[in-house]
């Protein structure tokens, strides 16, 4: 008797002589269009390399400032550009409701001034007349709460009046130090809003640079080093600097470490200036691809897709360490050996490519 699996089987294998239905499936998507990818070859470390870092000049004290208080700008004697000094007036608001909130307050003030001047001395009556048993110990004390009462009433409107008048201190800005001008953000008759920037400032001396160094490099670092950098556009004039921070976190797995460099005091320095530091990197032998070649799906097998006569296939490979925009990799792969670096993710092993030159 012919099992199903039997009848199954031959009804294959007569299909197949007659359609060609035994053909591979290898050889059915021989039809299928080419996958467009970029790629680039396998390279072979130094002995030696470079990193190069670079970053802007800036000044070491910076300050954007705002007013705590809303009103319109009638006053900002100051450009961009402009030197300031410290306590220089930088800008003032004028706000309907600051100056009448201050006489309200002062006025507040002055009639309890005079409400504890007549108290004081309604209480010296009563004391004495209590002490002639002419008024009873109630009735004394009865005046005596009334001059406590006031006198806190005082002390309250004396506060408001302080609160009053550094709101109206608040609609005056002025240099808190030393600066230039960077950047005026608003115009004389424009309304600015509570904490909103009205002027960007650069103070005068120190100047410092912050560069952004691969975790591979960041031990390198420590406060207080001594570095040397140069001036990028300027025929690579060298300036001398001292490590002033570095910072305990990056952004990220792989990512950058900032590094703070306070920068000598030399002539032609001034914010806005290209700076670089050149790292040397000793890496020894081996080979590398762009970090943007390594494929891992979270699997723990990190590969890169070589091509090979217009196919991709899948090597697996153990990942190193970083040296700029490459990677240290690790696997069965030759120097000038061919990679995907474009659409890694939807690659499957075999699958046909052209490679875009």
């Amino acid at each position: 008797m012919t099992s199903k699996a039997d009848r199954l089987f031959l009804a294959c294998l007569v299909a197949g002589l007659l359609t060609g239905c035994g053909q591979s499936t290898h050889a059915q998507g021989e039809g299928a269009p080419a996958r467009a990818v970029r790629v680039v070859e396998v390279s072979v470390l130094d002995s030696a390399r470079e990193v190069r870092v670079s970053g802007i000049t800036r000044a070491g004290r910076r300050a954007t400032l705002a007013f705590l208080v809303s009103g319109t700008l009638i006053e900002r004697p100051v450009e961009l550009g402009q030197t300031v000094a410290a306590g220089e007036l930088i800008g003032r608001l004028s706000s309907p409701e600051l100056r009448p909130a201050v006489a309200s307050a002062e006025a507040r003030v002055r009639e309890l001034e005079t409400r504890l001047q007549q108290l004081g001395r309604d209480l010296e009556r009563a004391e004495d007349l209590h002490g002639r048993g002419l008024i009873s110990q109630e009735d004394m004390e009865r005046v005596r709460t009334d001059r406590d009462a006031t006198l806190a009433l005082r002390d309250l409107a004396v506060a408001s009046l302080s609160e009053a008048r550094n709101r109206l201190d608040e609609a005056t800005l002025r240099a808190p130090f030393d600066a230039t001008v960077d950047e005026a953000f608003f115009e004389i008759g424009e309304f600015v809003g509570a904490g909103q920037p009205v002027v960007r400032l650069s103070g005068a001396g120190d100047l410092e640079v912050e560069l952004e160094i691969p975790e591979s490099l960041i031990d390198r670092f420590a406060p207080g080093q001594a570095v040397t950098l140069s001036l990028f556009f300027l025929g690579s004039r060298e300036v001398r600097g001292y490590v002033d921070h570095v910072g305990d976190a990056g952004g990220g797995p792989g990512g950058l470490f900032p590094v703070q460099i306070r920068l000598a005091d030399e002539p032609g320095l001034r914010p806005g200036l290209t700076v670089e530091l050149v790292l040397p990197v000793e890496t020894g032998t081996g080979m590398a691809v762009p970090l943007g070649a390594v494929l891992d799906p979270g699997t723990g097998r990190p590969r890169v897709f070589r091509v090979t006569d217009g196919r991709v296939d899948p090597v697996f490979v153990s990942v190193g360490k970083l040296f700029g925009d490459l990677v240290a990799v690790d696997g069965p792969l030759a120097p000038g050996d061919e990679v995907v670096v474009t659409g890694l993710s939807s690659l499957t092993p075999g699958q046909r490519v052209e490679v875009l030159r």
